[in-house]
This record gives structure tokens, C-alpha cells and sequence, in this order.
């Protein structure tokens, strides 16, 4: 995997600045370290990154390193993008695009920007080239970069992919709005016009008050990802699953699956993403989760030093690293995650799930904890350096940062009510579960390290079948994309 320029350390400088043709300044916030570590958190080298997929990672830094350094107006070159209206589905977005080499910037975003009669429909709206991010405008954009950043904080939780604040010159912004005025989707056109009203008026729900610029959420495109709301994101369908009679179920895991039989790893995983995914959706409130989860098959292994990783692709360092089969598995993927920080929703469509649900792996737990108890000044000044942080790094608004923390309180209080009671038992361990299937080849290749031979099993547990992940369905309630 391309790893990115590593030529800026962490968050040194924070932002990275572009020039416009107007003569304004478009920044793109870099990843900042979080003012505090989890203690079982392991930080790589000097830089507060973490080797495991428990934290903010080197992938994420890179990712949005690539996204900040993005050039709106550059007309060749590796940063130069298409840069054209999201016109299918709900909500208004840019979406910004790698430009295909038979088409020029100026014909891209002339040519396949605007509606096109018979190609721009209501859920789909196919262009050239790789669509490679997608920016929201406005306050709309702060539950997006703050539902990825929680990701991170409570264990890297459903592959949300990573999201950074930027701004765009507005007259760009008013350019490609104008080619949104016709949708293929009626509430789009509806959203867009909003949006150009907003910012024709200079309105601070979209416009700095440097009257210039327009501010929100630039996030990764997730690649590979397969639509799957009606399979996975609603409750019957849900209950359907296999990995859902292990969430549902009050006996112990270890006496629902066969922990060791490598066969069970893809419901443990399933498993731990959806009670991740439900307490994550809790928290921020979102009401607009059908239509916006994916499943992508992602590889797994357990490497020398004992630690699981997974990625879409693997090079031939990790798979020269790996000790243990290589898993194809299917991972739940959070798409979009504007539609959160909805405070004055009593219910939401994942409240059956996690009231249901009577397993968690130990990672989100002890986190909600700890987070909670920063939160409310567990260490001296911890409180106000997180708000300071979520306001400052994150760009949310400081009511919008109270609203979080007293529902992440809440569901903290109310998980650990349940823990206490056995109510939830805290028994879910994709990770470690694979670590102890593969124990022996973890310790040949620590003693190989060590001045021993190294040696790995030349008969390893079949790996578990992957399993074809599901055509994609039309949502019968539009999600956002």
C-alpha cells in the first residue's frame, strides 16, 4: 500500500494552505495528536500514532495528508482533481474526482459536472475517472469529521474513513453549485438550492467571516465498498444474520462458537463491528445510517510480533510478515456520517440492535470509560483540553461539542449499568481470538527474532471461506452517498 509523502511530521504544520484564482486561502487541517493516550494504546516512534488498528494510524495521517494537498484549480499534475456537484440521492456535496487521461480538467468539469439526461439518475450518477473524496459544506460537515475522529479515539471502530476540515473558495463553491441546479434526485435539487441561498447571503451556517472562503468535511472515498443497506442495516435483516445470534444471545461466546475453529472469525467480526457501529450511531444520534453502510472484504493476518492486522490490499512486505493463512473477511464500512448530531432524536433505527445486543469486546468499552472520565476531569484540566481539541482540531461547534459529550456520558453510564448487571458481557474478541489460533506461529517467529529457527506451521487451520458479499440493493429509504 502507498503509504503517501511522509515528508511533514504529525500535525507539524497543522494546515496546509492552497492559493485560489481569486486571490483567497483555502486550508485543509491536518491530523493534530489527541491531547491524551489510551494506556492500552502502544505509540509508534516519537509520533502519536499507533502500529495497530486501535488508534489514529499511518494510514490515517497519509490519507489525510493526500487529501489536504488536493489542488482545486491546478490544470495538470498528480494533485490536479475534477471538481464537480454530487447531483444523485439527498444531500448537497461536491464531489472530487482523479481525472481519467483521456479528458482534461476543463472538459471533465464542463462536460460530466452538470445533469445529463439519461446518465444522472436518482441513486446513481456514473462519471469518468476514480472518485476519490467528497466534500460537505457547513454544519452538516461537523458530524462527519467528528464521527471520525470518535471512531479513532474508541478503537478505530467500523473502518470509518478518514475526514479532515477544508475550505473552498467560495466563488469556486458558488461555480459548482450552479451546475447542481438541476439533480437527479428531487430532494437533491432541494438541498443544493438551500445551500446556494446560504451562500449567495454570506450565511456563518457556510461562509467564514472572511466572506471568501466556504468551510466543511473533506472526506475519503471509500474504495471497493459494495452498497448493502437492505442486507445489513435494518433490524429484521439484521436479525437474520448469523453474527446476530451471537450479539442476541445471553450465553457466554466461547459456548456459541467454536473459538477454536478458524470458521468463526467472520462472525466474531461481523459481530464486534455492529455493536461498534450501533454504540457509534448512538452517540452522534445518526438518523440516516440505511443507505450509508458498505461491507468490504478486507484482508487479515496475525504478523511476527503477534499483532492482527487487516487492510484492503496487502504488499509482499505483509504477506512476508504474515504467520498465520491470510483471511479475506467482511468488514462493515460507515460511508457517510453527516446525518449525526440529530440531539433531538429519542429513537434511532439502531436502538432495538444494541438494546438486544448482550456481548462487546473489551476495546470500546474500557474507552467509553476512559473517555468518559477525561471528560469529566479525571485528570486536571482533561476536560476542557478535549472540548478545546474537538472545537479547535476537529472544527465542531462548541454546542454541538456539550450535545457529544453528554451523550457519549450517557451511553458510558448506561453500558457500564449493564456490564455490571451481566446484563452485557464483555466476551467479544475478534482479535485476540485469531492471536491464540495462530500462538504457535507467533512464538516460532519470536524465537526465529531471538536467535532461534524460525519456523511456521507448514499445515495451518483452513482459513474460513469467503463469503461473496452481497449484490447491491436499492434502499427503500434514500440514504446519502
Amino acid at each position: 500500500m502507498n503509504e503517501g509523502d511522509e515528508s511533514l511530521p504529525l500535525g507539524n504544520p497543522p494546515v496546509l494552505e492552497h492559493s485560489t484564482p481569486t486571490g483567497a486561502t483555502e486550508v485543509a487541517q491536518r491530523l493534530v495528536a489527541f491531547p491524551f493516550t489510551p494506556p492500552d494504546v502502544k505509540l509508534k516512534e516519537k509520533e502519536a500514532l499507533s502500529n495497530s488498528n486501535d488508534w489514529f494510524t499511518k494510514h490515517d495521517k497519509n490519507k489525510i495528508d493526500q487529501l489536504g494537498n488536493l489542488d482545486f484549480y491546478a490544470s495538470s499534475g498528480p494533485e490536479s482533481v475534477g471538481v464537480v456537484p454530487k447531483l444523485h440521492n439527498t444531500s448537497a456535496g461536491i464531489e472530487i474526482y482523479q481525472l481519467p487521461p483521456t479528458l482534461t480538467k476543463e472538459t471533465f468539469e464542463r462536460t460530466e459536472g452538470p445533469y445529463r439526461s439519461g446518465v444522472t439518475k436518482k441513486y446513481s450518477n456514473k462519471r469518468s475517472g476514480e472518485k476519490i473524496a467528497k466534500f460537505k459544506a457547513g454544519t452538516m460537515a461537523q458530524s462527519g469529521l467528528a464521527c471520525f475522529h470518535m471512531s479513532r479515539l474508541l478503537g478505530h471502530l467500523v473502518e470509518v474513513p478518514p475526514a479532515t476540515y477544508r475550505t473552498m473558495d467560495l466563488q469556486e463553491f458558488q461555480k459548482v453549485a450552479d451546475q447542481a441546479r438541476t439533480t437527479g434526485h428531487p430532494s437533491c435539487t432541494e438541498a443544493w438550492a438551500e445551500l446556494r441561498t446560504m451562500a449567495k447571503s454570506g450565511s456563518s451556517k457556510v461562509v467564514l467571516p472572511d466572506g471568501k472562503t466556504v468551510y466543511g468535511s473533506l472526506a475519503q472515498n471509500p474504495r471497493g465498498e459494495d452498497s448493502s443497506p437492505e442486507d445489513y442495516w435494518t433490524v429484521g435483516a439484521i436479525r437474520g444474520h448469523s453474527f446476530y445470534k451471537v450479539l442476541s444471545s445471553k450465553a457466554p461466546v466461547a459456548n456459541i462458537l467454536n473459538l477454536n475453529d478458524p470458521k468463526c472469525l467472520q462472525d466474531l467480526a461481523l459481530a464486534q463491528d455492529m455493536i461498534r457501529g450501533v454504540i457509534l450511531d448512538s452517540i452522534f444520534r445518526q438518523v440516516d445510517r440505511l443507505g450509508n453502510i458498505s461491507v468490504d472484504l478486507l484482508q487479515h493476518y496475525v504478523d511476527r510480533d503477534g499483532k492482527v492486522k487487516w487492510d484492503d490490499k496487502l504488499s509482499d512486505k505483509d504477506k512476508a510478515d504474515a504467520v498465520s493463512p491470510i483471511f479475506a473477511l467482511k468488514r462493515i464500512m460507515y460511508k457517510d456520517n453527516d446525518d449525526g448530531m440529530m440531539w433531538g432524536m429519542s429513537s434511532i433505527s439502531v436502538t432495538p440492535i444494541l438494546n438486544e445486543a448482550h456481548h462487546i469486546d473489551q476495546t470500546i468499552y474500557n474507552r467509553l470509560q476512559w473517555l468518559a472520565g477525561l471528560m469529566q476531569d479525571s485528570e486536571p484540566g482533561s476536560d476542557s483540553k478535549i472540548k478545546d481539541y474537538f472545537v479547535n482540531v476537529v472544527h465542531v461547534s462548541g454546542d454541538n461539542y456539550d450535545k457529544l459529550k453528554a451523550s457519549l456520558l450517557k451511553q458510558a453510564a448506561s453500558l457500564k449499568s449493564r456490564v455490571d448487571t451481566k446484563d452485557i458481557l464483555v466476551d467479544l474478541d475478534f482479535e485476540g481470538t485469531m492471536k491464540k489460533l495462530y500462538a504457535k506461529e507467533i512464538q516460532a517467529a519470536e524465537d526465529g527474532q531471538s536467535g532461534g529457527t524460525h519456523s511456521v506451521a507448514t499445515s495451518p487451520p483452513t482459513p474460513p471461506p469467503a463469503t461473496a458479499t452481497p449484490a447491491p440493493t436499492m434502499p427503500t429509504t434514500p440514504g446519502t452517498v
